[in-house]
């Protein structure tokens, strides 16, 4: 993550045409995902990505490759502490490995030959949370 890709509440008011007081707000209502925020001193930081989510219902997608080498250094990329948490707590227990098994998986499954567009780590691992949440109900 860059450090131009990390917006303030108040940046992100002025970006989206927003109230003042409204990011904090949704801050407090947790509609942010943990992984994507995180405070410094009394200043919130937001990831870009996260606030067009929550603002625009932006769905990130990125340019992948069917190579495990690039999987596994493009999740490292993406792996902060709170996320590193939250997968190993969905994995209960499985090795951590397993979260760049299923996400090749997944890249896999779309049919692409060598590179491709698909949903960001961080997206497919919440969707994927989600739905296998979903389902076990």
């Amino acid at each position: 993550m860059f450090l131009y890709d990390v917006v303030t509440p108040a940046e992100i008011e002025k970006m989206f045409s927003l109230p003042a007081g409204s990011v904090r707000r949704d801050i407090k209502r947790k509609l942010f995902r943990r992984s994507e925020i995180r405070k410094s001193g009394a200043t919130w930081l937001i990831t870009l990505r996260e606030a067009k989510r929550v603002y625009q219902g932006y769905e990130d997608k990125i340019q992948v490759k069917k190579d495990w080498n690039w999987v596994r250094n493009y999740i490292d990329s993406e792996l902060n502490p709170v996320l590193e948490e939250e997968i190993a707590d969905f994995l209960d227990g499985a090795p951590f490995e397993r979260i760049y098994e299923l996400y090749f998986d997944a890249i896999e499954g779309i049919g692409i030959e060598d590179e491709g567009e698909y949903l960001s780590f961080v997206e497919w691992f919440y969707r994927f949370k989600e739905s296998y949440e979903t389902t076990e109900i």
